[in-house]
């Protein structure tokens, strides 16, 4: 059923005026209200929305899906227009609205994340005599490339400089990962097996390092030969089988990636074309906190310090007994959540928000579990008047086909946040049409959405999705969610539908 919201001032209900107030007064008053009626789209407008919504979905592509749609403003519960808004959809990325929103009303702004390098034992002239451990705190970022200035690896030259400084030449003990802030969860709730080894389903983990992820930069130069490859970092980590193949130019550009549950050896396959230019890639890896460790002594090693024992995720060592002697050798800052949240929305970091809504729960006295994170969110929403009865929230990140969500409630969540104090960091984390993030192709210069649109999109397997605000000129943007689910059609038929009915919105919202 559509429902549309009709919105006028009668003479009727006028407020009694007080004796003393005069008449300018009373015409102040009046001018005031009616201004702030006036940021309402027309009932023309309304109508008009409505009719074009029924064309989109009266359109073949969309004949036999599931759209939710909600248009509303953000100081007024009641919808301007509603199609399917309180039926529960699967979000993807969308689900990262709620994750980031959590995290800043939580955490704050300029909450930073600390990871640790702790010496066990004690220093014996040039050898560091005890193990060394690297204690995570659920950061994201730490040693991810876009947020490091020359390589991944630079996050432990901190580490390299205080050992030097300290004349220490060799560590004679292992070199231990240790991720306890949170749960060997691995993945989300509901995440496929069939893609665990791609970038965008990395494991979560207490200790991160490059996203979770290896770098794996192609090139081609022999003509039926395998394809070329630099690995960022190189580590020795991973085990690579390389059974590509260097085709003519023109041909495909497929390279895909296999790793085995449970293991790390990867396998490439696929092709590559002659001449074309490098290309970059990510696979993620097994087991992050031994990646990180790892990766940290082969730094080590590089700069000229030994290590006489392994690199391993301390999770392994049963029985491990900590050493009563602990020196703080580094500890390494995060960059401020405003940033990291900037980066999640706009790049749609999956990673990122997993870990971030773990911590908003783990600062709330959770065990840093999703489960607890859930909670968080929970008392999130509700403290910004927003309602989660039938709201089930699988994973952080938006990748689980268990969530199930209400456009009524993205939209209610971004009024929240037009109201909340971190307002000005969530506005500014969303992508915006035409200029940058995962809109920087779509609502191009000459569309109406251009620089007005700035929204969340989403995308999973025969789920699109777009929630955001669109700018008014002189008022309040209008806050929107479009969920779509169980389409036949191809992506680009439901996109081109999706951007259809935003840039109505906006031809009939006014100018942005």
């Amino acid at each position: 059923m559509m429902i549309f919201g009709l919105y006028f001032f009668s003479l009727l209900f006028l407020p009694l005026i007080h004796a003393q107030d005069s008449p300018s007064s009373t015409r102040r008053i009046w001018a005031e209200k009616q201004k702030k009626t006036l940021q309402l789209p027309s009932r023309g407008a309304i109508a008009a929305l409505e009719k074009e919504l029924k064309e989109i979905l009266a359109r073949k592509p969309f004949r036999f899906v599931r759209l939710g749609f909600v248009l509303r403003e953000p100081g007024d519960p009641k919808p301007l227009l509603s199609h399917n808004g309180s039926m529960g959809f699967m979000t993807a990325s969308n689900m990262k609205l709620i994750s980031s929103a959590t995290a800043l009303e939580v955490l704050g702004p300029k909450h930073r994340f600390s990871t640790q390098f702790v010496a066990l034992g004690k220093q014996k002239g040039k050898v560091w005599d005890g193990d060394l451990e690297i204690i995570g705190s659920g950061d994201p970022t730490f040693g991810a490339r876009a947020f490091c200035k020359k390589s991944v690896t630079e996050v432990f030259d901190g580490l390299i400089l205080a050992l030097k400084r300290r004349g220490i030449s060799e560590i004679r003990g292992d070199i231990l990962g240790v991720d306890d802030v949170q749960p060997d969860e691995i993945m989300g709730l509901g995440w496929d097996w069939s893609y665990h080894a791609d970038w965008y389903a990395a494991q979560v983990s207490g200790l991160c390092f490059n996203e979770n992820c290896l770098d794996f930069l192609f090139s081609g130069k022999e003509l039926g030969k395998p394809l070329e490859f630099r690995m960022e970092p190189d580590t020795s980590y991973v085990t690579v089988l390389n059974r590509t193949r260097v085709v003519p130019a023109g041909q495909a550009f497929e390279v895909f990636f296999h790793r085995g549950l449970g293991t790390n050896v990867i396998t490439l396959s696929g092709t590559f074309p002659l001449g074309k230019k490098k290309k970059r890639d990510w696979a993620s890896v097994e087991n992050p906190t031994g990646f990180c460790a790892s990766v940290c002594k082969e730094s080590l090693e590089r700069a000229g310090i030994r290590v006489a024992g392994k690199a391993r995720d301390r999770d392994e060592l049963e029985g491990y007994k900590e050493s009563l002697s602990k020196t703080v050798l580094e500890t390494h800052l995060s960059p401020p959540l405003a940033e990291i949240v900037f980066s999640l929305n706009k790049r749609s970091q999956n990673l990122y928000a997993e870990q971030l809504v773990r911590m908003a729960g783990k600062a709330r006295g959770g065990d840093g579990s999703m489960v607890d994170a859930r909670r968080t969110v929970n008392e999130v929403l509700n403290r910004l008047g927003v309602s989660t009865k039938q709201f089930f929230m699988a994973d952080g990140s938006g990748l689980s086909r268990l969530n199930l969500v209400k456009p009524k409630l993205l939209a209610a969540l971004l009024a929240g946040m037009w109201k909340s104090k971190n307002r000005k960091t969530f506005f500014r984390s969303l992508p915006i049409g035409g200029k940058d993030g995962t809109l920087r192709r779509r609502f191009p210069l000459g569309h109406p959405g251009y620089l007005r649109v700035h929204a969340k999109t989403g995308y999973i397997s025969k789920v699109i999705a777009l929630s955001g605000y669109i700018t008014r000129k002189g008022k309040e943007p209008l806050v929107f969610s479009i969920l779509v689910n169980d389409f036949f059609a191809s992506n680009a038929k439901i996109l081109k539908g999706v951007d259809d009915l935003v840039a109505a919105i906006c031809r009939l919202s006014g100018e942005g």
